[in-house]
């Protein structure tokens, strides 16, 4: 998966092109990847300069610490303050084979997409294997 240099964006920004027609053949291929990125994969990867790369790297050991301990207390059958299932999981931990996304098979069939403009992912939902956690944002009620 391609990543998107934020770096080529941030030059632009500060330049005069303010339309497309000005922005350079870089920008445009860049602005290409991100728009493969999106139909292909559904998701980006960036890398911004502005970013302290060790920072990110404390995050994810940081993350990968939180949720190992997390892991080691559940499947032991100890109880896990952070799991919520009273909450259906919408705030705290969720371990991984939980969840299950909605099935829209039927939809899709419906659709009648041609094969180039099929979903390239399953139709038929399985499990999450992955563990997540959630967090409430802005106020509490």
């Amino acid at each position: 998966m391609p990543v998107i240099d934020l770096d080529i964006y941030l030059r632009v920004m500060k330049s005069d092109a303010q339309l497309p027609h000005e922005f350079s053949e870089e920008v445009r291929m860049e602005c290409q990847k991100v728009a493969e990125c999106f139909h292909n994969f559904g998701i980006l990867l960036i890398k911004d300069p502005r970013v302290n790369m060790e920072h990110n790297e404390d995050y994810i050991d940081l993350m990968e610490d939180y949720f190992e301990r997390t892991g080691e207390l559940f499947y032991s059958g100890e109880k896990v303050e952070d799991i919520k299932d009273e909450w259906m999981y919408q705030v705290g931990a969720t371990p991984e084979n939980i969840e299950m996304a909605r099935d829209h098979s039927a939809l899709i069939e419906s659709l009648n997409f041609t094969s180039e403009n099929m979903p390239v992912s399953p139709l038929k939902p399985i499990y999450d294997s992955k563990w997540r956690y959630m967090w409430k944002i802005g106020k509490r009620p």
